[in-house]
This record gives structure tokens, sequence and C-alpha cells, in this order.
């Protein structure tokens, strides 16, 4: 089994090692000598002089980790990944997964495959961001290591390197046969589990050749916030029990029914209030999901001096969850004074939902399918010069079913005139196959005949179907030439060049109900196309100038064509070896983002809390327009660090980072522009006066600084008890501050959810402690998110865990039972093993998604098997 000593900060911030990693240092420094790693495309033995650490299947399977959104969630480096699906935060892209390194936003971590690129997800975040979906990369059985470099890289792998970059590398020539099934249930309120089931198989194909195979396959339950014992109400000023504006007494009243019939009572300022709704049970916190993955590869040596490869993967995840009963109706609709139900004798305007207290959630479907292929060739041309080409293409579509409130219908049927086959050119209203919808709460007690009771039927007269089908497309061809050219004082001077071409772009359907703004809450979407390509060189240096001083420099140059326009970017580092235990290192960079085909193209509706000029709030659209006008994010970055190895069973590092953000890729503020002007021709007002929707477009605007401090440290101690490793690793934020719509704001410590940065605690830490004696190993792991504060008051408590799992080899005892079972183990153990809660927010769902995990504690259960 493959030792990774040069992984240790994955034993440290997730894992929990194998017994033995510091004793097998020198087996993982041979198989280094010839091996390229992530920041750099030259070929190099020892130290980094960028900051970069290694993350070995072993250790992730030793901390108790069952899919690549747990490893985020460990990393103190991360700040802001949206991995928790709850549909408030993360709408159409449930169940993707991302990075959000140092918490410069989602699109600003590169992900590789194999150091190739992947396809953006057809899907964007809320702030309409795109990412690389890494819930849909590979199996995880398929995945060797995953290194990370945390650093700019842009200089290097151009777009999007910007906070730095995870490549997920995929095993090579491996022979044998694993299968693994996991059983991962939720222990306390509600019946929220995972069933997971790997297998990778591989074999040699005569004298040259050497195949991979792997798949996986997750069920995964739904957990909804009604099943959790922490969450607080959620509740929205849109009912029902509902509220109506009344023209003759100049205010909003609540229904005189509400509180009777479960709504919240809420008094407001100038005599209006309202009947609130809480909708907080139908928040989903983990949707349903059945997700397929598949990978396979194809190296074929061509003699001694090249290889062939290919690489195909595909993953499918279906995802269902649920919501409120209806969506509220935004466009204030009329009640008429003929309504059945109307009791206020006038034409009113109803705020609220058609379908609220006791009635069963509505349920919406989502689907991500993603298909990779790439092929390639690489070998030297001589023991100092190699050379590598290739050819990816990626495609990810989405395609999203979500139940909302026809606006027309539902108006028709206020009016008297619901029902598929109501007629209004030849019937009256109410009459034969016409039918009222009654708003009032004296629908909670009407029965079949009444004048008030609402028809059955009607629910699928007003409610109608949201269907979108997105596509992201990636093409990239590839080719790089690397190797040495004279000896220096401290060895040969490397290089490497190359040359990249990439085409993206991006497609979103919609069906024509859709299209047409049809939606009371969702609103619509028009269909749109965008596409883009760039052309790169780069250049990368390696100058070991002494034994003890080593100099790396790379240059890129991009050019995306007119209108983004093209950037230059560099990149020097610097790595000082004092002695053989104590090595001093430092970097400075610039990256950059440029704008995606979404964001120069695209549109996008999302929803915001708007007040308008009266003091009044309410949800209103956010119609998002591309701009084909802008440029490139920009990053510079510097590190400093310093390791320093005491003994041989003993390692310490640290680092310090600075990154300086700018011309952060944003949306307008819908709500400066509402306060700036009320009546904007960009603010869309309902018949009632209410804000319906804003428009705005993608913006250069903003910046991010931030600066902070990454500690590690591990040893192993072999004892007469077995071998001991405690680890600890932790990142220590200095400062965050943000630059929002030209305002500086302090967001260290801060929840940071009015402006463009991501959720800052000061402190994140992992430590912990391996044990491992012949064929037995037990792991703890406590983990600590720091407390931080909500921007709008409050403080956020500090959210901490601890991890246990025990892990028993069992031989080939199960040769019995499977025909050619070889090695097998068991695994046990529990996650967040004191069922720790969230800590509480101030915001729908009340916890923060992106920095809590609400599934609580979890048990789990685990066999692995060999053949």
């Amino acid at each position: 089994m493959r030792k990774n000593l040069i992984c240790f900060t994955l034993v440290l911030c997730a894992g929990l090692p194998a017994g033995g990693a510091v004793v097998a240092a020198a087996e993982v420094e041979e198989e280094l000598v010839v091996v390229a790693r992530t920041g750099s495309r030259i070929k190099q033995q020892g130290d980094l002089s960028s900051p970069f650490v290694s993350y070995g299947i072993e250790a992730l399977q030793d901390g108790a980790m069952k899919d690549f959104r747990d490893l985020v969630e460990t990393l103190p480096i991360n700040a802001g990944a949206e991995n928790n699906s709850d549909n408030l935060t993360q709408n159409f892209g449930a169940g993707t997964a991302n990075f959000n390194l140092r918490g410069l936003g989602v699109a600003s971590t590169l992900v590789l495959l194999n150091g190739r690129r992947q396809v953006l997800s057809s899907v964007t975040t809320d702030d309409g961001a795109s990412f690389v979906d890494i819930a849909a990369l590979a199996p995880a059985l398929a995945i060797e290591r995953v290194e990370i470099l945390k650093d700019g890289a842009s200089a290097i792998y151009g777009s999007d390197a910007v906070a730095g970059v995870v490549n997920f590398i995929t095993r090579r020539r491996y022979e044998g046969a694993q299968f693994q099934v996991e059983y991962r249930p939720r222990t306390n309120n509600g019946n929220q589990e995972d069933v997971n089931v790997d297998g990778v198989f591989g074999t040699r194909l005569g004298d040259n050749g050497a195949l991979l195979l792997a798949a996986s396959y997750l069920n995964r339950s739904m957990l909804s916030l009604n099943e959790v014992d922490w969450r607080r109400p959620s509740t929205s000023g849109f009912g029902n029990p509902g509220s109506f504006n009344v023209p003759s007494l100049g205010r909003v009243v609540a229904d005189p029914g509400c509180a009777a019939n479960g709504g919240l009572f809420q008094q407001l300022a100038n005599d209006n209030a309202l009947c609130r709704f809480d909708f907080g049970p139908q928040i989903t916190a983990v949707p349903d999901e059945d997700r397929w993955q598949t990978y396979g590869r194809l190296d074929w040596e061509l003699g001694d001096n090249a290889l062939l490869w290919a690489e195909f993967g595909y993953a499918v995840n279906d995802i269902e969850r649920v919501t409120s009963p209806s969506f509220p109706v935004l466009n204030t609709p009329l009640v008429p004074a003929n309504n059945p139900g109307n009791i206020f004798g006038e034409e009113v305007y109803f705020q609220g939902r058609p379908y609220g207290v006791g009635q069963p959630p509505e349920d919406n479907f989502y689907k991500h399918e993603t298909l990779r292929f790439a092929i390639g060739a690489e070998g030297d041309f001589s023991n100092n010069l190699s050379w590598d080409f290739s050819y990816a293409r990626g495609v990810n579509n989405s395609d999203t079913h979500v139940r909302d409130v026809v606006a027309d219908n539902f108006q028709l049927a206020l009016r008297g005139f619901g029902g598929d086959g109501c007629d209004p050119a030849t019937t009256a209203a109410g009459q034969g196959d016409c039918l009222f919808f009654n708003p009032f709460s004296s629908v909670f007690s009407a029965r079949p005949g009444d004048p008030t009771y609402n028809d059955p039927s009607l629910r699928a007269f007003i409610i109608g179907d949201y269907l979108g089908d997105a596509r992201s497309e990636l093409h990239v061809f590839e080719a790089n030439l690397t190797g040495q050219l004279f000896q220096l004082p401290g060895g040969p001077m490397g290089f490497a060049i190359g040359a990249q071409y990439r085409d993206e772009s991006v497609r979103h359907h919609y069906n024509d109900i859709t299209r047409r703004d049809g939606f009371a809450f969702l609103f619509g979407n028009a269909n749109f196309s965008g596409d883009s390509d760039s052309y790169g060189i780069y250049g990368e240096a390696l100058l070991p100038l002494t034994e003890w001083l080593e100099l790396t420099g790379a240059l890129r140059y991009e050019d995306y064509g007119a209108g983004t326009g093209d950037t230059l970017d560099p990149k020097i580092a610097v790595l000082l070896r004092l002695s053989d235990r104590v090595s001093l290192r430092g970097s400075y960079s610039t990256s950059f983002r440029a704008p995606s085909a979404f964001q120069t193209q695209g549109a996008q509706t999302n929803f915001v809390n708007i007040r308008d000029f009266d003091g009044s709030a309410t949800f209103a659209a956010l119609r998002t327009v591309g701009n084909p006008a802008l440029k490139p994010e920009t990053s510079r970055a510097f590190n400093a660090g310093a390791a320093w190895q005491p003994q041989d069973n003993i390692e310490l590092s640290v680092d310090y980072w600075n990154y300086s953000f700018e011309d952060v890729l944003r949306k307008e503020n819908g709500q400066a522009i509402v306060s700036a002007d009320p009546f904007d021709p960009r603010v869309r007002r309902t018949a009632a006066g209410t804000v319906s929707l804003v428009n705005v477009a993608f913006i250069n605007a903003d910046a991010i600084d931030t600066s902070g401090v990454d500690f590690a440290a591990r040893a192993a101690f072999d004892t007469g008890i077995g071998v001991l490793s405690p680890f600890f690793e932790a990142t220590w934020l200095l400062t965050y501050d943000v630059v929002n719509a030209g305002v500086k704001v302090d967001g260290l410590g801060r929840l940071n959810r009015t402006n463009v940065g991501a959720p800052t605690q000061k402190f994140k830490g992992s430590l912990g402690l391996n044990w491992a004696r012949n064929r037995t190993s037990l792991n703890l792991l406590l983990r600590q998110v720091g407390s931080y504060e909500d921007d709008l008051g409050g403080d956020i408590d500090a959210f901490t865990t601890v991890d246990a799992h025990l892990r028993f080899s069992l031989g080939g005892k199960l040769g019995g039972f499977l025909p050619g079972a070889g090695e097998a183990a068991l695994r046990v153990g529990a996650v967040n093993l004191l069922d720790e809660d969230p800590p509480a927010v101030n915001i729908a769902g009340s916890y923060d998604p992106r920095s809590a995990d609400p599934r609580g504690r979890r048990f789990f259960i685990k066999l692995e098997t060999e053949f």
C-alpha cells in the first residue's frame, strides 16, 4: 500500500493515516523523483517553493470521509463552499459540490482531473458564479490522491487559478479489484441515511497495456428541517392565511382568521398588519439523491519512450427535494368584490400564497449529467526532454423541474374563471366549469358545496411546471514540452513550455410559460446561449542556483479576443534550504479569472429581500443579464513559509499568505438601485405598487483583501502498544476586507451574507490522533470552526465536532462467502459523535449552510474487500 508522506496535510486536516507513514518516508521520496506535482510542469525532486499538500485515498478513508464534499468540509483553507443543498441558498445547483479556497469565491479555485480542465456545471450559484461540480468527477476508488496548491497559479494554468488549484489524480496501472459498501444513517430526529457502493478493477493488457474501471452508487435520503430539533421559525409575509391591501383603508390588513388557522400575526407600523407563514419545516437541508459515477482509463505503451492514453467518465445525479406547499405570489393579484370569500366588500390586493398552512409540500426535481472524454500521448525525446499533448471534451446537462404559481391562472381563479374547462368568453364567473378560488381563511372551514370551498382540481390549474434544460460544453487542446537545459551549481536547470486552446459554451432552454415570465414567484427566464474561446502560451523555469537556493519563474499570456481582451501573468518563487531539516519558501504571483460565457451572455432570475421607500419589505425577483464588456478579475498573491523537521518522526510547517483580489465579478445591487431611485426604469412594480422585479447586470466592482497563517504539525511514535500519530492543522485568518458597492467593509470574523465575501471565521482547525497496531487502527479527530458575527448583529457560536472510527482487518475471512475475496476490513464509527447542532443563525433555515453541517450525528459501518 502506498504510504503518503508528502500527503501529511491530509492526515492533519482530514485524516487518520495508516500506521507507519513516517517510516515509509524514503519510499515516497523515491516515487516523487520523476513526478511533476500540481503547481509546476517541471519534474523535480524535494520540496516545492509554493505551499502544496496532497491527500491520499487511504487517508480519505481513514478520515471517515464518504465523498469529496466531506473533504471540502474539513479543510481549514476552505471558506464558503456551497455544498449543502438547501433550497434557499443553493437553488438550481442542488446536488452539486465545489471548493472555495481562501473564501475568494467558488469560481476562483481551478479544479483539474489528471492535470486537465473539466467542464463547468451548466447551472451557477445564486450569485451567478460558474464552478466545476466535484460530485461528478470520478468515483472515489478511482482516485489515488488529491493535490492542492494553496497559491495563485494562473502563470501555469491560466484562468480561474486565483485562490489555488485542486487536482484529482486517478490510479495508474492498478492490478486487482476492490469493493466497498457502506451504510451511514443519521441517528437522531428523522431518518436521513446514505447507502454507498464502490468498486474498482484494474488489469494489465498484455505487456503494453493497462486498464482501470471504477464505478460508484450513492443513495441518499432526504432531510427536511421539520425533522431537526434546532430549527427556529422561518417566516414569510406571504402566507395562507394571507394579508390584503385594502384601498379604502389605505393599509395592509391581516386575514381576521390568521392566528386561528395557523398563521402568525404581525403588527407593523402605520396600522399595517401581516399574517406570516412559517415555511421552515419544508426547507430541505439534504435532498434525496441517486448518484451514479463511472470512470475508465486505458494506457498503452508505444515502445520504451511513449505512452498513449484515453479516459472516459460519466456521472448522473437525480435529485428530489420539497418546498413550501406553494411559493409566494409576488405580483399581489386583485381579488374582486364578487369573490365569495371576500369579506371587505371591495376589490383588494392579495399578499400571500394560494396554499400554505396544513397543505402538503411540493416536490421539485433536478438532474445533473456529466460526460467526459480525453485522449492524449506523452513520451520522452531523450533523458532530458519530455513531451505530452491531449484533447479533452466535457459536457454537463442539467434539467430543472420545479413547481410554481402560474400568475395569469391564479388571477383568473380569483375572478371566478379557474379550471381547465372554463371558457371566460362563454361562461359567467363561478358558473359551470368556471370556479372561484377563495384566498381567505374561510376556506379552512368550508366543505364541498359551500361557495367558499376551493375545488381540489384548482391546484392543477394554478400550479404549473417551471422546466429548464441547461447545457455546458468544453473543448481543450493542450501541448507541453518539459526537460533540462544545462547544469547549475545546485543541479540541472529545468524548463517547461506549452500552449492551450479552450472553447467553452453554455445554453439554457426553458418551456413556453417560463420564457414568458409567467410565474408568480420564480418569474421565469429567457432562452440564451453563449460561448467563449481563448488561446494561451506559457513558460516556466527552475533554477537551482546552489544546493541551498532554488528559484522558479513562470509567465503566461492568454488572449480572449474582443471584449475580454488579453492578460499576462507572472509568478516567481524561491526555496531556501537552510539545512537538511529546515527550509524557507516564498512566492509572488498575479492571477486572473476571465468572465464566464454565462456572465457575458447569459441571464438569471433569482430572489432578494427589497426594502422599499415606505419602509415595507418584500421578496422581489432579481433579473440579471450578461455583460459582454466585462473584464477579468485579477489577483495578487504572496506567500512566505517555513518547514522544520526537528526529528525524523516530527514535521512542522507554517505559511503566511496574502491575497489582493480586484475587479470581482458580481451582480449589481438591487437594493441599492431601489434606494437610490424607487421608480428607476429598472424597477418593475405590481398594480398594488410593490416591487416585483429589479433588472440588474453583471459588473466588475468589488475587491477582497485577505491574509492569514496556516499551521501544520504531525508526528509518529512507535511505542510498545502500537504506532501513535498525533496531528494538527489550522488556519488563522488575519484580515478579510471587502469593497462592496464602493464601500469598504471589514469582513473578518463575519457571516458576510450582505456582500460578495464568504463566511470568515478567524480560526479553523483540526486536531487528531491515530493509533495503529497490527491489523487494527483507531482514529479520533476533533474539528473546530470558530465563532463569528452575523452582519445584522448577534454572535454565531463555534462549531466543534468529534469523529471516531475503528478499523478491523478481517484478513481473508470473507473468502467463504465471496469466492475470490482476499484482504478484507470492517470499519465502524461515528461522524459528529457528540451530536453537535449547527450554530444558530438568524436567517431562514436557522444555520449557515456554507460553514456548518445540518446532518448531526451519523454512525457508519463499512465493509471493504480486495479480490
